[in-house]
């Protein structure tokens, strides 16, 4: 794969992986954390039923459990902490409590052997936090909540160990079935808690829904099928890097879909971001 189309679907994902927050944002006026997550899993299930089942893959032992495993890390426990954290710190904070992934993949891939540790890479990651902290204005916030820094911080590590897995043993497997295998695991786990504290839906206005559908079929299906492409091609350690765009284009969305206003610092951080990437994967071997 040439290096520019790479960095193509580098930009594309993460705008994808950013848009969650601006379309959950909207849906969660109608919604509670939990019920929405259930539905977006669920129906995302759904949608990837006729296609999962074309082939035998679907049901060979290893899909089942390697998605099952990854659907219970990222979209149970990854997504569910992260939303419950949103009801008591600042999205911000949470946005750089999950952008410390980066460190933590590469930590955990190095410590199992399937990758190695260079300071260079460290060193880009690095520069890259800076950027994500010098865009989310963490440093003028109040003291966050402990409890939803820790919800916060687990859902993160959720989230990174969930990337080396599939890195280390679910490469060769088939990410539509897999993907599927994940949305099944995610809506059976959330559901119980959407039951058990979830709020009644009753109206639901009609930005909502479609900010549901965009959840559905963009993010969960095109967004996390390209999230495992991306470790597949580059690596659990480098992927997880191109996280540290999302504050970005998180902000950019913002700005353009709930009318936020852009500050210098926005670009200051991302060139900080964009150094800290080009640093960390300029040795990065890319399959063809």
């Amino acid at each position: 794969m040439r290096r520019f189309t790479f960095a193509i679907l580098v930009v594309v994902f993460s705008l994808i992986w950013s848009s969650a927050f601006i379309a959950g944002t909207v849906a969660l006026k109608d919604f509670d954390p939990f019920t929405l997550l259930s539905l977006r899993f669920a129906l995302s299930a759904i949608v990837l039923l006729p296609f999962s089942l074309y082939g035998k893959s679907a049901f060979d032992r290893a899909v089942i459990q390697r998605g099952l495993a990854l659907g219970l890390l990222n979209n149970a426990i990854y997504l569910g902490l992260s939303f419950s954290a949103l009801r008591s710190v600042k999205p911000e904070v949470v946005v750089v409590v999950i952008s410390c992934a980066p460190f933590v993949t590469t930590l955990i891939a190095a410590l199992l052997g399937h990758e190695a540790l260079s300071v260079k890479k460290l060193a880009g990651i690095a520069i890259g936090f800076i950027g994500v902290i010098v865009i989310s204005g963490v440093a003028s916030t109040q003291k966050p909540d402990p409890w939803g820094l820790f919800l916060a911080t687990a859902g993160m590590v959720a989230f990174a160990c969930g990337t080396v897995l599939f890195r280390s043993r679910s490469t060769e497997l088939p990410i539509l079935q897999i993907n599927s295998w994940q949305s099944v695991a995610g809506a059976g786990a959330l559901i119980p808690f959407a039951v058990l504290w979830g709020t009644p839906v009753r109206m639901v206005d009609a930005p909502s829904v479609v900010a549901l559908l965009y959840l559905v079929l963009v993010v969960s299906i095109g967004g996390m099928a390209l999230w495992l492409v991306l470790i597949r091609t580059s690596g659990a350690a480098t992927a997880s890097s191109y996280h540290l765009l999302n504050p970005f284009f998180g902000v950019l969305l913002a700005h353009f879909v709930l009318g936020r206003d852009l500050h210098v610092t926005d670009f200051i951080g991302v060139a900080l971001i964009a150094g800290g990437l080009v640093l960390s994967t300029a040795k990065g071997r890319i399959k063809s």
